[in-house]
Formats: C-alpha cells, structure tokens, sequence
C-alpha cells in the first residue's frame, strides 16, 4: 500500500553453540524402560525417534504410505523439503508393532499426554533436574552416534535433513577422535619427499 518505504534493519546475533545434551545407552535404556511402563506405543516412538532423529511432528506425522519395508520418507519436515532415511532394525520393529487399521503407526498419540508421560518418567529415573532431557534430545542422540560412529557430517546433514551445514557443525566435535586417521595420510606425504 505504499506505507512501508524501507525494511527496519536487524543485527543477526550469533547462536550460542553451547553443549548439546544427548542420551548416552545406560540413559535410553532406564528412560525407554519408565516409558514402556507407562505405555508400550510411546516407548516404541522414542525408539523410532531415536533411530531415525526425526523430530516429535514428523514421527506423529507418519502415515502408512510413507513407509516401506527399509525407508521412511518424512513430507512435513520443519525445513520444507521431504527427506527418507533408512530404517534400523529397531526402527522397523517399533513400526511393526502399530495397528494397521489407524492412519499411520504413531497417529494415535497425543502430543501434549506424551510429553507429559516423558517428563513423569525422567523424574522417576532422576533426570528431572536436567531441563535438556526433552523428547528433541532424541534426535540429538540419533545424530550424536552417527557422527560418534565415523560418519561424515554430509551425510549426517541430509540424515537429519538440515538446511545448512552449519546447523549439523553444531555435532562436529563429537568426530574430534577421528583426526587421528589423518596423521597416516601426512606421513605418507612427507615420506614421498
């Protein structure tokens, strides 16, 4: 309408890179067991959200025809753009398990009862302190192991289904160990001279 002349300007800020929280498996396993106790459908989504670091929407999101035997494509994503990852064992378990007459596998659960079932059982395995232990920790998890277990932050990236690269960097640290395999590659190097 001709009101607005120029565009306010914004100093970005940076992002805090902080320490990124993650469940180690002795964590999973006590938290995963409270859950089950609680119920067996929001034990194995955490499971699937473990395994295959989707966020809380995506997995709620999930319909039958998303899946294969090996993949799930996620078509809601926060970034807009679908992504399929492959399945773990466990991952295709957890969806085996869920009533084919619903519309997806985790499409019963309510968000909102299953938060509230997260946080009663990290008090009950002493974890109630920690305000980083919220169902996301999941997903940092999944991508945790993945750059822990060698595999490259590229990878990792479209794993996840980041963006940028610079919101998966915020894992590179944890492959610091693996500089170790660079030292061969300079000794050849210099061994050539």
């Amino acid at each position: 309408m001709g009101d607005v002349y120029s565009l306010p300007e914004f100093k970005r800020q940076k992002e805090n890179a902080g320490r990124i929280r993650f469940l180690d498996h002795d964590e999973e396993s006590v938290l995963f067991s409270q859950i089950r106790s609680h119920s067996d459908l929001y034990s194995r989504f955490c499971v699937f959200l473990v395994d295959t670091g989707a966020r809380l929407s995506e997995g709620l999101d999930l319909r039958w025809g998303d899946l294969t035997d090996t993949r799930a494509t996620f078509w809601v994503t926060k970034s807009g753009r679908s992504r399929s990852v492959p399945l773990t064992r466990r991952a295709s378990l957890a969806i085996a398990a869920s009533d084919r007459r619903k519309p997806g596998p985790f499409s019963d659960i309510d968000q909102q009862r299953f938060r509230t079932a997260w946080h009663q059982a990290k008090e009950v395995v002493g974890l109630g302190d920690d305000k980083d232990v919220v169902p996301h920790i999941l997903r940092h998890t999944c991508a945790s192991r993945l750059v822990q277990g060698g595999i490259d932050i590229r990878r990792v990236q479209m794993w996840l289904g980041h963006q940028t690269l610079s919101m998966t960097m915020r894992y590179a640290h944890l492959a610091s160990h693996d500089l170790e395999m660079c030292v061969p590659i300079l000794e050849r190097a210099s061994a050539g001279r």
